[in-house]
């Protein structure tokens, strides 16, 4: 059980606006598990000053008149308020025992889970894990979209990420998955450690790929294909430090990323979609810079039209 003065503190913190975002956490998980319920009214009633009805100052707001239906009212309204502030920012939204993260487009978070270990989630994705782990393993469910995870060792409790059709096994490790819907594989990568990735059996038997730093697995979700290379693992977290980078990546998943990132459609012919290739940018660069690079970069040419992209191997002159 939480000690009373944390929490009684915890609260007077958050009035003063003084908690850092880990604290801002753990204040939304306990607020959410109904714990803060007696300090929040106790600090509502300090801030009344009187049991009897008297003016106050409340927060830098204008002096107004508090009675205990007030009081209530109060704090009904801040359970409201704090509620529409996890909504209107698309952060910690709990359901039951789950507690479910998304991003934007061009959004990023880190993310503290019960056990102490650090998620990063990538720009349009989500990502469930629960309250309080299980009494002998922890695990998380990557919806959709990419994640570095960075996991505090606990060799008693094994942690599972699950990752369409795919499972993820470590004990104390980093590692970073891409697993977007508009993506037709995942990959797996580890920086620091090693993992265990499992692709789901379904009639055939599972099968499992164990996987040291600078090591990468790719499952193909159609075909259920997994492989294992080589790779520079920093690459596959450039997203971090705000970097779009393609490390001999096909051409296909270049125009799905770009599609999902900056709402448009391209079409391009299926031989220019085999091609592979590598290049960085930022993360804010605009759509029309990076066409212009990749397009000088591999003999292209493009037409903007009506939001629609046309890519096209660019004509010899005569």
């Amino acid at each position: 059980m939480e000690d009373k003065r944390f929490l009684e503190e915890l609260v007077k913190r958050y009035v003063a606006n003084a908690l850092s975002r880990e604290e801002l956490d753990i204040f939304f998980r306990l607020m959410a598990e109904g714990k803060l319920d007696e300090p929040l009214a106790k600090q509502l009633d300090q801030e009344a000053g009187a049991e009897t009805e008297s003016v106050i100052p409340l927060r830098r707001q204008p002096w107004i008149a508090v009675s205990r239906t007030f009081r209530i009212a109060a704090s009904v309204l801040l359970v409201l308020t704090l509620s529409f502030f996890i909504w209107k920012h698309n952060a910690f939204q709990l359901f039951g025992n789950t507690i479910s993260v998304t991003t934007d487009k061009g959004e990023r978070k880190e993310i503290k889970l019960p056990d102490g270990s650090t998620v990063w989630l990538n720009e349009s994705s989500k990502m469930e894990y629960p309250r309080h782990f299980a009494e002998h393993q922890r695990k998380v469910v990557l919806l959709d979209g990419e994640a570095y995870f960075d996991i505090k060792r606990d060799e008693s409790k094994p942690f599972f990420v699950g990752a369409s059709g795919t499972t993820t096994r470590v004990l104390g490790t980093a590692f970073n998955i891409r697993s977007y819907h508009f993506l037709k594989s995942i990959l797996v990568t580890v920086t620091r450690g090693k993992v265990e990735v499992e692709r789901a059996g379904g009639a055939a038997a599972p099968e499992r790929k164990i996987l040291l730093p600078n090591e990468q697995v790719s499952y193909d979700v159609r075909t259920r294909e997994i492989k294992k290379v080589n790779v520079n693992s920093a690459n596959a977290v450039a997203w971090k430090e705000g970097r779009l980078l393609f490390d001999n990546e096909s051409f296909a998943n270049v125009i799905a990323i770009l599609e999902n990132k900056f709402d448009v459609k391209i079409q391009a012919e299926e031989s220019i979609r085999e091609y592979h290739m590598s290049a960085e940018f930022a993360s804010t660069d605009s759509l029309p810079r990076i066409l212009d690079l990749l397009s000088l970069a591999n003999n292209l040419e493009y037409r903007l039209e009506n939001n629609q992209i046309t890519l096209s191997k660019k004509r010899r002159p005569i």
